[in-house]
């Protein structure tokens, strides 16, 4: 092997080649490396096939295998160099010992954290060590072609320079076809369109004006005021265009937008809804906002309409860019583990490729929050904080920024810090419920009950529906209120209600003292929550609660006979 990790002179092998030698590879007992060093192979190999290779480099590696902090420097740490030659030393020895059985084999270049997969049948000598960086891949990254190979099988062939040519061409295609290109997908692009009565004309401009600015602080979606011709200059495969065409009527009665979102490129009509808001008894200014504030929401909030049809979009997991913040955004909302783990690697591309996403940094943050939180591994709530700060500092008017400072530092106890950023998320953001409905369980966890339940209020109205985590407040105040019925009745209000309101659901009702009542709901509860005891005895660590309402809600949970907690709540985050 020469210095680099690269045999000089070996065959690049095909692509199936290579995916069977690295499973067989990472799975061989007699590959005597560490757990450590059997997962930065595995983070390589990966990424290697997924065709993120450009973006690893010493960092990634160091945040995503060593578990440093996002203020890691490489110039300052030298743990990737160092692990990375002594995995090159175990490769090599691993492969001396298995000389000879036949099969490709795995280098890894100095300089690089690139796996490349060659014959096995080449062996290197000493003379073949040099310090040249990469020596076996020229500049433009193309594989050499070898004119023969080494080994049991000595094969001499005498080429032409046309043949020397045609291999060459076909080194080169054959490592494209391995490494596609990354595709980076951007925030979709929206064009808006009004249509009203002539008695509405002047009321359906305002709302519109209004509706454009509304929409842009999700900053979730980009507008334009053409989306035909955006669409003709735009790749469909890395950019969506929407055309979001819009009816205002209004009446004694009620305001009403209607609205139906369609794809630029095809016509085709992919969504088609109406908001209504019933004609104000005070201010029309008041009615006239929670109109836009709902319309806006309903388009470009985090769980919006564009959100959804971009997560539907078929595109490959090597994507980065938009549809990676997407992604961690919704493992988040579910507590899915595995979709948190799968974000990691995405949005840390994403941010490799353009170091000021502040989007992207965001999304990673509550993605490792959230993957502390589930695996029990706090080192991820320091990094998290981290990434939350630095997206702020980027990204000062982010809503996304605001949810992660606020997320993050919750965690870690700073609950005036976390609720300060909560505020300030709303202050560039008021339209977003959602924001507002987490902003109102910090506010209620850290014991300002009244504040607490008003933005909670709020938040649904602004909403027009339910929504989890308010909802989830107005059940905590009535039973923190000893009005257990009320408890009870909130939470059965509650749509498809989650595991942790079930959970309060079923406190409240063991507290009114209905046994039989109380074992039925249970029953009901295990079947629907199979997580049921594990989401009481672990999800909801890291709350802090009042002391009187932590006890209340202990002796509920223990009346209703499941495992008390360490902590329980709803977290908002």
């Amino acid at each position: 092997m020469a210095a680099n990790g690269v045999s000089s002179g070996a065959r690049i092998v095909c692509e199936d080649e290579a995916r069977m030698e690295a499973d067989r590879l990472l799975a061989d007992p007699r590959l005597h490396v560490s757990d450590r060093h059997r997962a930065f192979l595995r983070y390589i190999v990966d990424a290697r096939f997924a065709g993120r290779s450009d973006a690893v480099k010493a960092y990634s590696i160091a945040i995503d295998v060593f578990n440093r902090p996002a203020s890691f420097d490489p110039s300052s740490d030298p743990i990737v160099r160092i692990e990375a030659t002594r995995l090159r030393e175990a490769l090599q020895k691993y492969y001396e010992q298995i000389a000879e059985e036949p099969g490709a084999r795995l280098d890894i270049p100095r300089g690089r954290y690139v796996p490349v997969f060659v014959e096995r049948d080449h062996t290197p000598g000493p003379e073949e060590d040099c310090e040249l960086e990469d020596a076996s891949l020229p500049v433009d990254g193309t594989p050499k072609a070898a004119p023969w190979a080494h080994g049991r099988r000595l094969r001499y062939v005498v080429m032409g320079g046309t043949v020397l040519a045609a291999l060459a061409v076909t080194g080169v295609l054959a490592y494209r076809a391995v490494s596609p290109a990354v595709l980076h997908t951007q925030k979709p692009f929206v064009a808006l369109s009004m249509n009203a009565a002539q008695k509405d004309k002047a009321a359906g401009e305002a709302v519109m004006e209004d509706l454009a600015v509304s929409l842009a602080r999700f900053g979730t979606v980009r507008l334009t005021s053409d989306a035909i011709a955006m669409r003709s200059r735009t790749d469909a495969a890395e950019q969506s265009v929407y055309d979001i065409k819009m009816r205002y009527a209004e009446d004694a009665r009620s305001f009403s937008i209607w609205w139906q979102v369609s794809d630029a490129g095809t016509g085709e009509a992919v969504w088609t809804d109406e908001e209504r808001r019933p004609a104000p008894s005070g201010s029309r200014d008041d009615a006239m906002r929670d109109l836009v504030y709902g319309v806006s929401r309903r388009l470009a909030g985090p769980a919006g309409i564009v959100n959804a049809i971009e997560l539907r979009h078929n595109l490959p997991q090597t994507a980065i860019g938009n549809i990676c913040v997407l992604r961690g955004e919704f493992a988040v909302e579910l507590r899915d583990l595995a979709g948190l783990k799968a974000a990691r690697p995405c949005l840390e591309a994403t941010i490799a490729a353009d170091p000021k996403d502040a989007d992207a940094m965001a999304t990673l943050a509550r993605v490792m929050l959230w993957t502390g939180r589930t695996t029990g591994d706090d080192s991820y709530f320091g990094r998290g904080v981290d990434l939350a700060n630095r997206a702020a500092t980027v990204s000062p008017s982010s809503p996304r920024a605001a949810l992660a400072q606020m997320a993050t530092q919750y965690q870690l106890g700073q609950n005036e810090m976390a609720i300060a950023a909560g505020r300030r998320g709303i202050a560039l953001n008021p339209e977003n419920a959602d924001l507002l409905a987490k902003l109102s369980m910090a506010v209620f966890l850290s014991g300002h009950w009244e504040e607490g339940r008003r933005l909670a209020s709020q938040a649904a109205d602004i909403a027009g529906q339910s929504l989890r985590d308010a909802s989830f407040v107005m059940i905590l105040d009535a039973y923190r209120r000893g009005n257990y019925a009320q408890a009870v009745f909130l939470a059965r209000q509650v749509p498809a209600a989650d595991t942790p309101t079930t959970v309060l659901k079923l406190a409240a009702i063991a507290r009114i003292g209905d046994r039989s009542v109380t074992d039925k709901e249970i029953a009901a509860a295990r079947l629907q929550h199979p997580d049921l005891d594990r989401t009481v005895s672990a999800m909801f660590s890291g709350t802090r609660y009042d002391r009187d309402l932590e006890a209340a809600l202990r002796t509920g949970i223990q009346e209703a006979g499941l495992k008390a907690p360490e902590v329980v709540s709803n977290d908002p985050m």
